[in-house]
């Protein structure tokens, strides 16, 4: 007998051969919407969790919060509790010729089986300051020297210099929006000031990818359809990303317990910011 493949499972063997591409190069993808809950936590960890598992890691993901993002609560824990700030307190290590990448292990998080890392923001409530834009610029510049693919938690103030800063340095947007008016309208306000203050015109439509998230088990599917239609229009594409009980509840994320159906979505969703980053779409 010689059974034919599937239309599902040619779907995905092409989707993996996408994920799997080779850039030429490091590359940045950083998840942005303005929005509080706009699931661009959750999408930086799948996303690193799925590109890390089928690429074999070199990912690293890295919380850009000017301040205290939640990116380090919601990744697994490792045996320190240092952060960007430490790093930041110790890159003098980093940029010598004895620099060793198995030392970053003293302030990243690896997240084991998902064959990622995490950059954590500052969590200690009684420092003040705040990431800057020449800090970024530097843990950006340290990370691409030892990662394939830095995967970037943006905050939630896009006047902020870090914010500006990693949306310079994006070699992909990903833009996440839950099925919601106002969740979306923050998504498409923002693309309109990126598009006239940041980036030149028409750069989202060639530099960017939509995800379109279901926050639960029921939604408007007119909404959805509206919001698929409208984000594939303004951005490179729009993925829909299905709702997950083991993703909505803020805590750690045990990979383990997530659907099929989950790990799928992912998986095309992140084919397509891979195809978006192929250079044959840059030539």
């Amino acid at each position: 007998m010689s059974p034919r493949v599937s239309a599902a499972e040619q779907g995905w063997n092409a989707a993996l051969r996408a994920v799997q591409m080779t850039f030429g190069g490091p590359r940045t993808i950083v998840f942005v919407n303005p929005k509080g809950g706009a699931f661009k936590t959750t999408a930086t960890l799948m996303a690193g969790r799925t590109f890390g598992v089928h690429r074999g890691g070199g990912v690293v993901a890295i919380d850009n919060s000017e301040a205290r993002g939640t990116l380090g609560e919601r990744a697994l824990p490792a045996g320190h509790a240092n952060t960007a700030r430490e790093l930041l307190d110790h890159l003098d290590l980093f940029e010598g010729p004895a620099a060793r990448l198995g030392d970053l292990g003293m302030f990243t998080r690896g997240q084991g089986p998902a064959h990622f890392d995490v950059l954590a923001s500052d969590e200690r409530p009684e420092i003040t300051g705040q990431l800057d834009a020449e800090s970024f610029d530097r843990l950006h510049e340290l990370f691409r020297r030892y990662y394939r693919l830095v995967l970037v938690d943006s905050g939630n103030n896009l006047r902020a210099p870090n914010w500006l800063a990693a949306a310079r340095h994006a070699d992909l947007l990903v833009i996440t929006t839950t099925v919601r008016e106002d969740t979306a309208s923050s998504a498409l306000w923002m693309a309109d000031a990126l598009e006239r203050h940041v980036l030149e015109a028409g750069a989202l439509k060639r530099r960017s990818v939509a995800l379109v998230c279901s926050p639960a088990p029921t939604i408007d599917l007119g909404l959805r359809r509206f919001l698929m239609e409208t984000f594939a229009e303004r951005c490179g594409v729009a993925m829909p990303i299905p709702f997950e009980p083991g993703l909505v509840g803020g805590g750690q994320i045990d990979y383990t317990r997530l659907s099929a159906v989950t790990h799928t979505a992912w998986l095309h969703a992140c084919a397509a910011m891979a195809t978006t980053l192929s250079p044959a779409r840059e030539s």
